[in-house]
């Protein structure tokens, strides 16, 4: 009985005005739309809902639960599955840890028996490539016994590059290797430590590109030499494209090309007007009769 009184709706009392009939549900009372009344419009009474209906409500089940619950059962009908795919990710993630464990020993050994390859070697002048760059030169002393020390040296990065294969200890024991050749003027051996090096795309590749450029110009293959420098210039950027493109413009005069050697030198003091290298552009320009 008492939630039929809590279901019915109760109409207003009328406002005493002139003799009008009441608004029918569903009609506008005329009084109290467009600001006809002193209240405006009458507000919509919704139906009270019946506890039995809320109660009903309340025991569906909501929608985290429906897809927890459907996610539980599908992991129980295929827990043979998850099990197997987690044991997967495991292995895989012991495995790249080991790799890793050895990866890192096989570079501390690496690092070690250069260290050792480049003690044998004689004592060591630098002379600034620029961009970050050095090559170590021959230092003083007797001609025979240095050249028996980098011999000995260059077994030792041959080593290296060959036990050590893929390690960035490999790719210095190349540079190194060739360096060394070049040194002693066995240019055609060089050659064969830097053409390897010059593939990783990193410092170590961009020197070892730098020496291959020296050294073909040492073997009289300047055309190669202006391949080698003009893509060092290209892919470099600060000290070492300036170095890369006075290297392009000498490359060019020993290749007897000397209109393309001007336009190098013209691009070195328009690109690289504060440059430490200009005032040897210049000379080197001047020298050749390659200047503008």
């Amino acid at each position: 009985m008492t939630e039929e009184l809590n279901d019915r709706e109760e109409p207003l009392p009328a406002l005493d005005g002139p003799d009008e009939e009441p608004a029918t549900e569903g009609q506008a009372d005329p009084l109290l739309v467009d600001g006809g009344g002193l209240f405006g419009a009458r507000p919509l009474i919704k139906k009270r809902r019946s506890r039995k209906e809320r109660h009903e409500d309340l025991a569906q089940p909501d929608e985290f639960v429906e897809v927890g619950g459907t996610f539980i059962d599908w992991l129980i009908e295929h827990g043979k599955l998850v099990l197997f795919v987690v044991a997967l990710v495991l292995i895989g993630l012991s495995v790249s840890a080991i790799q890793r464990q050895m990866s890192s020993t096989q570079q501390a050994e690496a690092a070690s028996v250069l260290f050792q390859a480049k003690r044998l070697m004689p004592s060591k002048t630098l002379s600034p490539l620029g961009g970050g760059l050095s090559l170590n030169l021959s230092g003083s002393g007797n001609e025979e016994d240095n050249r028996s020390k980098i011999e000995a040296s260059v077994k030792g990065f041959e080593a290296v590059s060959k036990d050590f294969s893929g390690t960035p200890q490999a790719r210095q024991a190349q540079v190194l290797a060739g360096q060394a050749l070049y040194d002693i003027g066995e240019y055609e051996r060089a050659l064969v430590f830097l053409d390897e090096a010059a593939v990783a795309q990193d410092l170590i590749g961009e020197r070892a590109e730098h020496l291959r450029g020296f050294t073909l110009l040492a073997l009289d293959r300047a055309p190669e030499a202006v391949t080698v420098f003009s893509q060092l210039r290209d892919k470099t950027d600060g000290g070492s494209r300036a170095y890369a493109t006075m290297h392009l413009a000498a490359a060019h005069e020993a290749a007897g090309d000397m209109e393309q050697a001007r336009g190098v030198y013209e691009l070195f003091e328009t690109e690289f007007p504060d440059s430490d290298l200009l005032s040897e552009v210049q000379a080197r320009a001047g020298a050749n009769n390659a200047a503008p």
